[in-house]
């Protein structure tokens, strides 16, 4: 799926390019790494931490539980108004200061309500644009926009990184991509002496844009992709990966780490995330791949 639009495709490469700072040069060759730390409280929430700056992507922060959000519709039954389960408890949610919380889109399933409760109201959120009524409504009043090519900076001390929104197609019929609304991936770009690259799909199936991410963001420390291949069994088709295209992304961008998100934890989730290690193992891609337990710390620099 492609937006066609001449501006926009250069507008990312120009942003993307500037990411990942001298990209050509780093794209077959080693350099140091400094430490950084990622920790994943299942679905799609992971705290990443590098440099002093600390990031959550959509927090889902409620407990166990058959409700741990509603749907308007259920992808798999098209039941509407669906309750949709929580298998396991989130990991402690002292989650301590925050730089930032960066939100793919806004729907249930990517910040529930145990988060609008946790979070400061003056906690910068990165957002889309389709998403900030909503997080404003909520009494969020820190709240930046950003639409796909555009960057925000980010700087805790002499640590800066730069995040990119990048096209995050949430299925492949167009009708349904429409109604679901526009959310974001992002390239979250370290720069300085010690420059680490880590891509976040968000809600995307594979488009022809995110084809397009490798000559643009050039070498990349860290894919989280998003899996669970939700609505694959129901009537309107697939609105996140599954493991065949996940590993298509992994093989085009060939990421150093690969730490699959966005599985296991909820009830519209459909593919276990071991389709993507059957799959990785075959191709001879499993050492990229990382596969923590909700509240396990991977260090970043191994």
């Amino acid at each position: 799926m492609s937006l066609g639009k001449t501006g926009l495709v250069v507008a990312m490469i120009s942003l993307l390019t500037a990411c990942a700072g001298t990209a050509s040069g780093r794209d077959t060759g080693a350099r140091p790494v400094a430490a950084g730390t990622l920790r994943w409280f299942g679905g799609p929430t992971v705290l990443l931490e590098r440099g002093g700056l600390r990031l959550l992507t959509d927090p889902m922060l409620g407990p166990r539980g058959p409700r741990a959000f509603v749907l308007p519709k259920h992808p798999s039954t098209g039941v509407p108004n669906a309750d949709v389960g929580r298998y396991v408890d989130p990991p402690d949610t002292d989650l301590g200061r925050l730089d930032a919380v960066i939100l793919s889109h806004g729907h249930a399933d990517h910040f529930d309500a145990r988060a609008k409760e946790l979070l400061p109201r003056d906690v910068l959120l990165i957002v889309p644009p389709a998403t900030e009524a909503a997080v404003r409504k909520a009494g969020f009043t820190n709240v930046r926009t950003v639409d796909w090519g555009q960057s925000t900076v980010l700087e805790a001390g002499s640590t800066r990184v730069r995040v990119t929104a990048v096209p995050a197609h949430h299925a492949h019929d167009a009708a349904l991509d429409a109604e679901l609304g526009r959310g974001n991936g992002y390239v979250l770009a370290w720069e300085g002496a010690s420059p680490y690259v880590a891509y976040w799909t968000g809600d995307a199936v594979l488009s022809d844009e995110l084809e397009r991410l490798p000559a643009q963001v050039g070498a990349v420390d860290l894919l989280l992709p998003h899996l669970g291949a939700v609505g694959v069994d129901g009537p309107l088709g697939r609105r996140s990966m599954d493991a065949e295209e996940a590993l298509k992304l992994i093989t085009l961008l060939k990421p150093r780490r690969v730490v699959p998100i966005h599985h296991t934890t909820f009830g519209h989730y459909r593919e276990p995330v071991r389709a993507l290690e059957a799959q990785a193992e075959k191709a001879g891609l499993r050492e990229r791949l990382r596969l923590p337990r909700e509240g396990e710390v991977i260090d970043l620099s191994r």
